[in-house]
């Protein structure tokens, strides 16, 4: 079989094609450009080293690195290597931290002088965790919500990933292909050993990207995908329709990050929550799609210095990891618990498609919990149509009641979807580009719509303003000088009273 194709690991070989889509609906068009910025979540447990080179490696390869932000989420020991401290150490051979011994089992980490020398330095922007307190990359990557700004584009990656040359540049342009505004780019990234076997034209593998095509469910009895990925696609001439998602590598506009925030309440898990998130942006209206071509590269040899999961992975903590593969199967409906499922929120599911139609798409029974190891479409999926007039938002479980459901992005002002409101949300208006045609309903949904892309969802007030609190304050003070301060200091002092019977000072 020659042109495009998918070959999984058996040797099976999949015709790549559009498969047609029932109804006259399509996906979003892609909203106007903005400025074109990407924001990097770089999670790193005690890999300063390799996170060095990774943070190299982005910008040496960006073709606009000027528009490049990193958020480097890094848990570290005291006495290790700092990423941001080896970077600024390899790029300039300044220090960006300085260690001081305060006691034996103490060190005092402190800003270094001279490190504004580092090359791009304000670019990185730092969440520090120590490392006794990590919960695995889960837990870490929620952090990242902490740094994200108003950029466009949000790609997530490993501590431990090489990048291609202009890959900021591809990624763009292959996220503009498939022309759905609710795109993700994301696949198992292929080995930075074998880089030069796909980069190089006459290298052996230089027309193929890592793919995924079965999902298998694991001992914990959780659906997963393989790692490496099972499968490749070939000659591809756009980027491929798929139905898995990978957290070594995903490429998306920024307002996934919105709707589809991290589940902070999962911790100590790894690869378990990967097709939890995979269900929560897909009911929520997102589809992931394979590049034609591979932007990353992930490095799958063991930390050299010996760090790892076995560090917060341990066997004490075994009773919270068993509550967050609860509460994962209860959001995917395989365990019965609507105490679970009316606690997560935002960070559930969302309706615009339904957890039956995922099973079907991905061809799995999370019920009986059986996999796709036998689907015959791994290289032609079809897309599957929902509501536009459901915002992406809006969530198939109830708002949590002992907990605030909405995450905080602090240096996020211009959100598109995101604001805290107790009303039902809305869908913003995107501008659409001159010449593309938005569906009908979201047409309509557009025209009734108070909301626009790009500018900022204030919450609503909860409260009066400041100004007249500070009245209030003041007059407050006011009164109360009148009436204490006043009393006690004017007037006569009452004389004291002799006691009956007794002898003053002057009798004596």
């Amino acid at each position: 079989m020659s042109g495009p194709r998918v070959q999984d690991s058996a040797g099976s070989l999949f015709a790549v094609g559009d498969a047609p889509i029932t109804g006259s609906q399509t996906p979003v068009p892609p909203a106007a450009d903005k400025d074109g910025t990407v924001f990097i979540s770089l999670a790193t447990f005690r890999d300063g080293k390799r996170c060095a080179d990774t943070i190299k490696s982005i910008f040496d390869n960006a073709s606009e690195p000027d528009k490049v932000v990193i958020g480097l989420i890094e848990e570290n020991a005291m006495d290790d290597d700092f990423c941001l401290d080896v970077y600024c150490k390899n790029a300039a051979g300044v220090k960006s931290i300085e260690k001081k011994q305060i006691r034996a089992d103490m060190i005092k980490i402190m800003t270094a002088e001279g490190r504004e020398k580092c090359p791009r330095i304000d670019q990185v922007r730092q969440v520090s965790v120590f490392n006794v307190a990590a919960k695995g990359p889960n837990d870490a990557r929620s952090l990242g919500r902490k740094v994200l700004g108003n950029e466009e584009y949000c790609m997530q990656i490993d501590s431990h990933t090489a990048f291609t040359k202009d890959w900021d540049k591809i990624a763009k342009l292959q996220w503009k292909m498939v022309q759905n505004e609710f795109a993700v780019l994301s696949t198992v990234p292929a080995a930075k050993a074998e880089q030069s076997e796909y980069e190089s034209w006459t290298g052996s593998k230089s027309r193929e990207v890592p793919r995924s095509c079965h999902v298998k469910f694991g001992e914990n009895g959780l659906p997963d995908f393989p790692s490496p990925a099972d499968a490749k696609a070939m000659d591809l001439e756009k980027p491929l329709l798929a139905h898995a998602w990978s957290a070594a590598f995903s490429f998306a506009k920024c307002h996934l990050e919105e709707t589809t925030p991290y589940d902070p309440f999962i911790p100590y898990l790894m690869g378990a929550e990967q097709f939890a998130r995979y269900a929560r942006l897909w009911t929520r209206g997102y589809d992931v799609y394979t590049p034609t071509r591979n932007i990353v590269y992930h490095d799958y040899i063991p930390n050299p210095d010996g760090h790892g999961m076995q560090e917060w992975m341990r066997q004490r903590r075994k009773r919270i990891r068993d509550e967050s593969m609860d509460r994962v199967m209860a959001i995917l409906e395989q365990k019965d618990d609507a105490a679970i499922q009316h606690n997560s929120g935002i960070y559930g599911l969302g309706k615009r498609r339904s957890l039956a139609q995922l099973e079907k798409y991905v061809g799995i029974d999370l019920a009986r919990k059986t996999g796709n190891g036998a689907m015959k479409d791994c290289g032609s999926k079809q897309w599957v149509p929902y509501d536009t007039s459901i915002s992406p938002i809006e969530n198939m479980f109830s708002k949590p009641t002992d907990l605030d459901p909405q995450p905080e992005f602090p240096l996020r002002t211009e959100t598109v979807f995101y604001h805290e409101t107790e009303q039902p949300p809305g869908i913003p208006e995107l501008e659409i580009p001159d010449g593309a045609v938005a569906p009908k309903q979201q047409q309509l949904q557009e025209k009734s719509s108070s909301l626009r892309t790009g500018e900022v969802v204030a919450p609503p007030s909860s409260g009066p303003p400041t100004v007249l609190l500070f009245v209030l304050w003041v007059f407050g003070l006011i009164v109360w000088c009148m009436v204490f301060v006043n009393t006690n200091s004017g007037g006569s002092k009452k004389p004291r009273r002799r006691r009956k019977g007794g002898t003053s000072s002057k009798d004596m």
